[in-house]
Parts: structure tokens; C-alpha cells; sequence
């Protein structure tokens, strides 16, 4: 569910919701937040933590293929500062 105070939604497009949301839920322990099939042609998921003001969107659009990343350094990084938090899947 997401709620009122989020204060940031990060979105990028995939041509593997499935992949890339079992990979969110399982290395970090995001939860689906929601998701979508077909909004104006688009498919998308939701994650993130329901506790926490930010989450991020994977979106498709059906029909089209999404190009790779334009440069090596495109990254999304998430400090963690306990290992045993990020062995747990935060």
C-alpha cells in the first residue's frame, strides 16, 4: 500500500518486471506496494517498504524493448550499514 508521505517514487523501465521484482523482495526485502497491467499501455510494479517514505516503480511498455543502460554508472545504490541487516534482506 502506498502510503500519503512518500516522498520520493523512483522509475525505471525493464523488460523484466518479474525478474527485477523477485530480485527487490528477495535481496532487500521490499514488498509490493502495487502494481499495474496494461495502464495506457504500460505494465508496472511498485516496491518498497510500507514503513518507508520512498519506493521504487519498474515499468514496461508493452511492445517496445528497453535499450541497456546508457553508461556502466548507471546505478542505484542503497547504504546499509550493518552487515547483518543486509543478510537478513533489510
Amino acid at each position: 500500500m502506498i502510503k500519503e508521505n512518500t516522498i520520493m517514487r523512483v522509475s525505471r523501465p525493464t523488460n523484466n518486471l518479474d525478474d527485477i521484482s523477485r530480485m527487490y523482495q528477495q535481496g532487500l526485502g521490499f514488498n509490493v506496494l502495487g502494481h499495474f497491467e496494461n495502464h495506457n499501455g504500460f505494465d508496472g510494479i511498485i516496491l518498497g517498504h510500507s514503513n518507508h517514505p520512498y519506493h521504487l516503480e519498474f515499468t514496461h511498455h508493452r511492445g517496445t524493448k528497453v535499450a541497456g543502460a546508457p553508461t556502466s554508472d548507471n546505478l542505484l545504490i542503497f547504504y546499509i550499514d550493518d552487515a547483518s541487516r543486509l543478510e537478513e534482506g533489510v
